[in-house]
């Protein structure tokens, strides 16, 4: 892996109207490598080491501060893997941030894991992140770590949670359509925000237009850029 590649992008989560106009609610930070690609596994075992932190908070500041400095109305979600809240130095970077950004910084919490662990394995950590004050979301519910019985025990922390729709590549439109309704079901009993992620066409972005908490994010409404418009 070339860490001189390696750079952040922003993608738009989008809230749409039931005339297909879309307003941008915030934007997720993603890491991307020299050919525009998610770096892979050498990346996410990198966030298991020290240096691999120090790397991604040196390309992270500084995509936050060119994305955020001068825009007070902008939000960026932050994707946070749990292995890298074992270091201070990422707590210490967490904490620098909100206190010069606030509300403008959230927190994703993603679902990858090296071990099988209990369901109480992060709630020291999502604590410790909402006594810094920051709006948390779970990233790719049902999937990895990020079961239905983990968000069920995080509901008070969390604001938002984020369905994947390539869980479901395989599956046909209706069966793909019957999980995210579960889950918007789910998601409006407990008064949280729904995004669904891997919006690829059209035919999607209609499917679940013009519903109240629901957010959309995915190739149909761009891929992301390095530079905010």
């Amino acid at each position: 892996m070339n860490a001189n590649k390696l750079h952040n992008i922003f993608q738009p989560i989008l809230q749409v109207d039931g005339s297909m106009n879309a307003k941008i609610d915030a934007y997720e930070m993603l890491m991307r490598d020299a050919a525009e690609s998610f770096p892979g596994m050498e990346f996410l075992n990198s966030l298991t080491t020290l240096e691999g932190n120090e790397r991604w908070i040196a390309i992270s500041q500084s995509a936050l501060v060119n994305a955020l400095d001068g825009h007070p109305n902008r939000k960026i979600y932050i994707n946070l893997e749990p292995c890298q809240m074992e270091f201070e130095s990422v707590w210490r970077f967490l904490t620098d941030l909100y206190n010069q950004y606030g509300s403008q910084i959230a927190i994703e919490i993603t679902e990858r894991r090296e071990t099988i662990h209990s369901l109480d394995y992060l709630d020291d950590e999502i604590h410790r992140l909402e006594k810094i004050g920051f709006e948390l979301a779970i990233d790719d519910v049902c999937a990895g770590s990020n079961s239905y019985a983990f968000i069920v025990r995080q509901l008070g922390a969390i604001k938002r949670i984020k369905l994947s729709l390539l869980l479901f590549k395989n599956e046909d439109h209706e069966i793909e359509k019957s999980f995210v309704n579960a889950w918007l079901t789910f998601a409006r009993k407990h008064h949280l925000d729904f995004v669904i992620e891997g919006i690829a066409n059209e035919q999607l972005a209609k499917t679940f237009a013009g519903q109240s908490n629901v957010f959309q994010q995915g190739f149909y409404w761009g891929k992301g850029t390095s530079e905010i418009q």
